[in-house]
């Protein structure tokens, strides 16, 4: 077959997933002047920006809640804010976990009865684990998930701060070294992303289930069966339960970090930039 002619069949074959996948339309709700490296989201809809070693809560409209400026330094590396009463920060330099309550203002242990004005981090270099590098909450119970980049074992940590237990390590699923950037707890179901190699999923005990082929990504986000990650200009929507997936041309380029909140039946989704948060909306195409 002619060269040209083979070019163009495969053009057409893929110009319907290229143009007729859109789902979501973007708009644009309002803008806020917060600036930091990373931003997360909690289940009410407010938005958590940290900045080095301070945190910010706004609410989903961008408007300001509370600040925390914590007693000791090191740069926040990971925020897991899915429960609004205990708020996780992981500082990856020192091996800090540090846990607020909802006000920012007071902080919490693991426990949300557990209250101090004046909190001391928690350091896992206690418990041997000085090589975390990942630090998300268990969906359910008053605990969370430590990966120990050392023996690339996954751990749960209670609430006490002792290892409750290991899960298998993550070299011995994948067969090689991993180097995961990313990890996260939805539905029961706890994810790592290792992007030379995809998205590994595990149940709720730590028992590996299946590894998603999705690769070169930085941050994943999942509602319900959908997990959501983005290029530099495109969402991308992959349906856990059929594979399909869906890719949506991002209104904003250049961005530091981005997260998802959901209101109701309200989808938003936050860009963090160099002149701060940029809040749009998720509204679904209808077809």
């Amino acid at each position: 077959m002619n060269k040209s002619i083979l070019l163009c069949l495969v053009f057409f074959l893929l110009l319907p997933y290229s143009y007729s996948q859109q789902e979501y339309n973007f708009t644009p709700i309002t803008t806020s002047s917060y600036k930091g490296d990373l931003i997360s989201t909690d289940d009410k809809g407010n938005l958590l920006i940290g900045a080095k070693s301070n945190l910010t809560k706004l609410s989903m409209d961008g408007d300001f809640i509370a600040h925390f400026y914590p007693m000791h330094q090191g740069k926040i590396t990971c925020i897991d804010a899915k429960d609004p009463r205990r708020i996780l920060l992981f500082y990856e330099e020192y091996s800090y976990v540090q846990f607020l309550n909802q006000e920012l203002a007071n902080a919490a242990s693991l426990s949300i009865y557990s209250v101090n004005s004046r909190p001391e981090p928690i350091s896992l270099e206690n418990i041997h684990l000085s090589y975390a590098s990942l630090v998300c909450l268990d969906e359910y119970n008053e605990a969370y998930w430590v990966y120990d980049k050392n023996t690339t074992d996954i751990v749960l940590v209670d609430q006490d701060n002792q290892i409750d237990f290991k899960a298998d390590a993550l070299d011995q699923i994948m067969d090689f070294d991993p180097d995961p950037n990313f990890m996260i707890m939805e539905g029961n179901r706890l994810f790592i992303n290792n992007p030379s190699t995809g998205v590994y999923i595990f149940d709720e005990n730590g028992n590996f289930v299946r590894v998603l082929s999705l690769v070169g990504l930085k941050k994943i986000q999942v509602i319900d069966n959908l997990l959501f990650y983005t290029t530099s200009n495109t969402l991308i929507v992959h349906n856990l339960l059929t594979g399909e997936e869906s890719y949506n041309i991002l209104p904003i380029q250049g961005f530091t970090d981005w997260a998802l909140s959901q209101d109701i039946n309200i989808l938003r989704i936050n860009f963090l930039t160099k002149s701060g948060v940029s809040i749009y909306s998720l509204d679904k195409m209808i077809k």
